[in-house]
């Protein structure tokens, strides 16, 4: 049995819930909040959920993108693997990233075989779930057209004011909350810089092989999610969703079909403890 320990993040998302106003960026992060308010059974069902909609949502986008369905498959199976998209247990089942990753995935599957209309609407609900996800979705179908629900992030942000929350007021994240480059880079030192493979490198496991055959797109999806870690002090769940399908996919496409299942063991059954923060 998981016993459910909510994270900060986690806590003010229920406090959203409850109907209290939250920080920046929870307050534009509304939809589930609204939907599952305080109720952890529902928080649970559409955490659940958001696994098979993501795997199926990215073997279809791979695709659409031509790949053979061992790869599409593959390539899936990796990011549904990964330690960041797995997320902190204090992220179980109170998170966004998530939900947020398996809309994305369905609206970039969509783009990609030509369902635009579908499309937008499972990329108006990522925004609303986390107003990353339109970035997200631009990066998986290479088109700037999915940015176009962007603004809906700052129309969110203009009815739901962020305010100071009894947890963000907390010294430690009263500090990060007003001073976030400073913090990231402070937490980063303290874990060994930029240049800690087993915390920069690693977790993307066999992923790593995505570098053997880079593209524009690859090199774009890395850099928005290395970049995000200027502002945030969390590492691998911050800088993976962003970039977990195109990386899986490109390194999925260079690993021969014959020996894809055996390369993935190493991301499936992680032979070191994961890294998820």
């Amino acid at each position: 049995m998981i016993v459910v320990r909510p994270g900060p993040d986690a806590a003010r998302y229920l406090l959203a819930g409850d109907g209290n106003p939250v920080a920046f960026p929870f307050n534009v992060r509304w939809l589930l909040p609204s939907v599952c308010g305080s109720d952890l059974a529902a928080w649970w069902v559409v955490w659940g959920l958001s696994w098979p909609v993501l795997g199926v949502s990215v073997a279809l986008w791979a695709r659409g993108l031509d790949a053979s369905w061992p790869v599409s498959i593959a390539a899936a199976v990796l990011v549904l693997a990964l330690p960041g998209v797995m997320q902190p247990q204090s992220t179980w089942p109170v998170g966004v990233d998530l939900p947020a990753m398996a809309m994305s995935a369905a609206s970039a599957a969509c783009f990609v075989h030509g369902n635009w209309l579908l499309a937008l609407v499972f990329a108006v609900w990522a925004v609303a779930i986390k107003e990353q996800a339109p970035i997200w979705i631009a990066l998986w179908v290479w088109s700037p057209w999915p940015l176009v629900v962007l603004p809906l992030a700052l129309i969110a942000y203009l009815v739901r004011r962020p305010d100071i929350d009894p947890i963000t007021a907390t010294p430690l994240l009263r500090r990060v909350h007003d001073h976030p480059v400073r913090s990231a880079f402070e937490h980063r030192a303290q874990a060994g810089g930029w240049r800690n493979f087993w915390l920069m490198v690693a977790p993307w496991s066999v992923g790593v092989a995505a570098l053997l055959e880079p593209s524009w797109q690859l090199v774009a999806a890395l850099a928005v999610g290395y970049a995000a870690l200027l502002v945030a002090t969390d590492t691998v769940r911050v800088y993976q969703p962003p970039a977990a399908p195109v990386v899986a996919l490109a390194a999925c496409s260079v690993i021969p079909e014959s020996w894809l299942p055996l390369a993935l063991l190493p991301a499936v059954f992680f032979w070191r403890p994961p890294v998820t923060g």
